[in-house]
């Protein structure tokens, strides 16, 4: 039956070759709309590395303008009136490196012999307890480490596996500007938000009297929005400034994502329309040969086919031609990871395949499904009948 398919197939070969086209072009734009789909949705799935939940973010207002004492006073006397609050439980300062704020530090050295590159982080020796970071190996900064000789520094897994895979670097002197003491290890801190790609992080110990830019505050859990009121009367009183702003970190992250998840969401929906129109343009084709071929439906019965034998061939014909229109586009999007020509792990494009493969013959298995079904109502009567 097979070589009878293929016989019929290749006897109407330029017909088939605009639907064999059809589906090719329809697979490989999926394919790629699919890629592009689970890089981000995999990395909204990696752990940020600190908690959003009952933290808020106080962007304020002009301390760094003020001469260095005042702002000194200013910072000392803000930490004291935070902590005193009954809903707070602890205080972190930044700079304006912070979460959700699309600010970048970075940095790089080859005195180590081999090129050093990450983003740097000034954190105070509370933010780790602030934001609940998971610290792997090693410790977090305390005051002490200000005044060290060797000046500290805490990284990130991802950078530990970039430049030191397998080694336990905790208390090794690194040359980065000078020699540096790493103390600490933490999981990950991707602060750029959910869709930021993994990077190396350092984090750098500065007194919370220099970070100047925003404070990070731990809540109790339950406190509501309506507590942002006597907090911003409290900011503002003590820094003596007007234009400090408090945003939930939580919603800092939405905003943050917002974007991408729009871009996520239309492509989506290119999908979603690609495979509509690929669904009725297969529909319509396969609706209008059936209509040409019920002499040929016709003959076949009144030589002993019954109707599963014709809802069989028209679905095997659909099955063949799609698999040699998969097969073309798999040889071809299948050198992106085999020739490695993009930084992406390869899993990702074998799971594009996949799914794009699924996709294209689920949708021709629905397509070719209903017409099969018709062609098998005919009768030879009503063939001859219309011939």
């Amino acid at each position: 039956m097979i070589k009878h398919i293929l016989k019929l197939i290749w006897n109407k070969k330029r017909s088939n070759a605009l639907m064999l086209l059809e589906i090719l072009l329809a697979f490989v734009v999926l394919f790629f709309v699919l890629a592009y789909m689970f890089f981000n949705i995999d990395k909204t799935s990696q752990p940020l590395g600190f908690e959003t939940s009952d933290r808020w973010m106080i962007n304020l207002d002009n301390i760094d303008a003020k001469d260095s004492i005042d702002a000194l006073i200013t910072m000392q006397n803000l930490k004291r009136n935070l902590l005193a609050e009954e809903e707070i439980e602890s205080v972190s300062f930044t700079k304006s490196i912070a979460p959700f704020t699309n600010n970048q530090w970075l940095d790089g050295t080859d005195e180590d012999g081999f090129r050093l590159h990450t983003q740097v982080v000034p954190a105070d020796f509370t933010l780790a307890k602030v934001l609940d970071m998971n610290i792997t190996e090693g410790r977090w900064f305390t005051e002490e480490d200000n005044q060290a000789i060797i000046r500290p520094m805490i990284v990130n897994q991802n950078f530990i596996d970039a430049y030191f895979p397998n080694k336990s670097m905790i208390d090794s002197i690194i040359l980065f500007h000078g020699e540096r003491r790493l103390i600490g290890v933490v999981d990950e801190y991707r602060y750029g938000g959910e869709f930021e790609e993994a990077h190396n992080v350092r984090f750098d110990p500065e007194p919370y009297t220099d970070l100047t830019s925003n404070a990070i505050i731990k809540l109790k859990s339950g406190t509501t929005l309506a507590y942002a009121e006597k907090l911003s009367t409290l900011i503002n009183t003590t820094t003596k400034t007007t234009g400090s702003s408090i945003q939930p970190l939580e919603k800092r992250k939405t905003e943050s994502s917002r974007e991408s998840w729009v871009l996520l969401y239309a492509l989506m929906s290119v999908c979603i329309f690609l495979c509509l129109n690929v669904a009725l343009g297969l529909f319509g084709v396969l609706w209008y040969n059936i209509n040409k071929r019920k002499s040929e439906i016709g003959l076949r019965q009144a030589l002993g086919a019954d109707g599963f034998d014709i809802t069989k061939q028209f679905i095997t014909e659909m099955l063949i031609l799609t698999g040699f229109a998969l097969a073309v586009g798999i040889f071809f999007v299948i050198q992106i990871p085999i020739l490695d020509v993009t930084e992406y792990d390869d899993s990702l494009f074998y799971r594009a395949i996949a799914y794009a493969s699924f996709i294209m013959l689920a949708l021709v298995m629905l397509c070719a499904l209903f017409p099969a079904v018709q062609a098998a109502r005919i009768t030879p009567a009503n063939s001859l009948h219309e011939d």
